[in-house]
């Protein structure tokens, strides 16, 4: 049906519908909805100078014809250097639409408008204002890029709406967090808190650091450094270099980092940048002298676009498409039924946001937000990387950070990846109190 907007900015007071909380309950494998007591329970990069948006049409995934349905707005940088991460993104919002209303979460239908950001934080932000203003949406999500994500947290706090934020800079759940900010994505610091000690006791002391020159990268980059400092007090930081996003030519850097005598570099790099670096480290003979490690090189798309360049290097596993759970099984068959291929790490954050949020308008009876973010930090949801809650005091997830290598294919025709650690959620994770979050 067409979008209410007689409510103007009311909408969320007048919305006193009443929803089924039973129906979560019998959801079989996918809700996983509890209530719970809270407690301590990407990314892309920056754009130029904006636009008017006026290329981006939002799409709608159809909902009910004879009831309000509850309306999700998600933008995606479909154009530009993460165009192929986006795709996995809308196509995991769309199918989690699709399971949470043949599920009967809710007694009303749920669908989503999609827009293209250009990888720009103003387009993103023009995207999303057209969804509050043309489609009365309750809930905003998507974004790879940390700098498009930023710029929707900020507006969505404006708007006094809920944003399930994709992207991994570590502001938006720490000093510059806000009350309406959800985040299941790993923020950088988490990859960084988990990874990079195991590096240097497993490859060595001195590192290098190489990013991408913008929010999540630089995320990555100083988190890195600091907590592999933090690790062993022997640990030399040998080189920090930064690239433009969107660089193709790396050589340079691949060229003072073979001239260091560093044991291993991290890379804070994504997308196509993550496997133009990749394939120059393996055509300058840089694999092989320097150990690779990175929170980016296991996602489904590097592995497939890198091939042979991808293997034996080491990554951060921030989802895997052989997680052996039920719901990621069942998560796994659903998204190859419908798009003929398996999901990745993006498709996967926003399934579980989506289900997250489903959740919580389930137990808060409204979509109304005060009672909508109450319940997202109570609320729990058994995903496909295991059971997941948000933290009260930062809205950020907690949950295990698996470590591994990509080796060679097994089942798919692209590098498979070998988790070799698992570091607990507790030790993966800032401390509420050290966070510098405060709502």
């Amino acid at each position: 049906m067409a979008p209410d907007e007689s409510q103007g900015s009311n909408r969320f007071i007048s919305r006193r519908d009443v929803i089924r909380s039973a129906g979560a309950a019998g959801v079989v494998g996918l809700a996983g909805c509890t209530g719970g007591d809270g407690g301590d329970g990407g990314d892309g990069g920056d754009g130029g100078d904006g636009g008017d948006g006026g290329g981006t049409t939002p799409t709608a995934t159809p909902g009910s014809a004879d009831m309000e349905t509850i309306r999700i707005g998600a933008v995606h940088p479909l154009t530009g250097p993460y165009g192929a991460l986006a795709e996995f993104q809308q196509q995991g919002l769309e199918l989690a639409v699709k399971a949470i209303n043949e599920a009967g979460v809710l007694d009303r239908e749920v669908e989503s408008f999609h827009g293209d950001t250009q990888l720009d934080p103003q387009t993103g932000k023009q995207v999303a204002r057209r969804f509050v203003e043309d489609n009365d949406v309750h809930m905003l999500t998507g974004a790879i890029s940390s700098s498009v994500a930023i710029a929707i947290h900020e507006f969505a706090n404006q708007e006094n709406l809920v944003y399930m934020a994709p992207g991994a800079a570590n502001s938006m759940t720490m000093d510059g967090c806000l009350r309406t900010t959800f985040r299941y994505e790993y923020r950088a610091q988490q990859t960084g808190v988990a990874t990079a000690p195991w590096a240097v006791d497993r490859f060595g002391k001195n590192v290098w650091i190489h990013n991408a020159d913008y929010s999540w990268g630089n995320s990555v980059g100083n988190a890195w450094k600091a907590e592999a400092q933090n690790a062993d007090s022997g640990v030399e930081i040998l080189g920090h270099t930064k690239s433009q996003l969107g660089a193709t030519d790396f050589s340079s850097f691949i060229s003072q980092i073979a001239a260091s005598d560093a044991d291993w570099v991290a890379t804070g790099v994504n997308g196509g940048d993550a496997v133009n670096f990749l394939k120059q480290a393996e055509s300058y003979g840089l694999k092989g002298n320097v150990e690779i490690v990175s929170p980016t090189n296991a996602f489904q798309f590097i592995r497939k676009a890198a091939g042979a360049a991808a293997q034996d290097t080491y990554a951060t596993v921030r989802y895997y498409e052989k997680f052996n759970t039920p719901a990621n099984k069942q998560f796994v068959n659903m998204f190859s039924d419908a798009y003929g291929r398996p999901p990745d790490n993006f498709a996967h954050v926003v399934w579980v946001h989506a289900w997250m949020y489903a959740n919580a308008v389930a137990q808060a009876g409204t979509t109304d937000t005060d009672p909508v973010i109450d319940a997202l930090e109570q609320v729990s949801y058994d995903g496909p990387m295991g059971t997941v809650t948000f933290r009260e005091c930062d809205h950020q997830v907690k949950r295990p950070v698996q470590l591994g290598e990509i080796v060679a294919p097994k089942d798919y025709d692209w590098p498979d990846v070998s988790v070799m650690e698992t570091i607990d959620a507790d030790d993966a994770i800032t401390a509420c109190e050290d966070t510098g979050c405060s709502f």
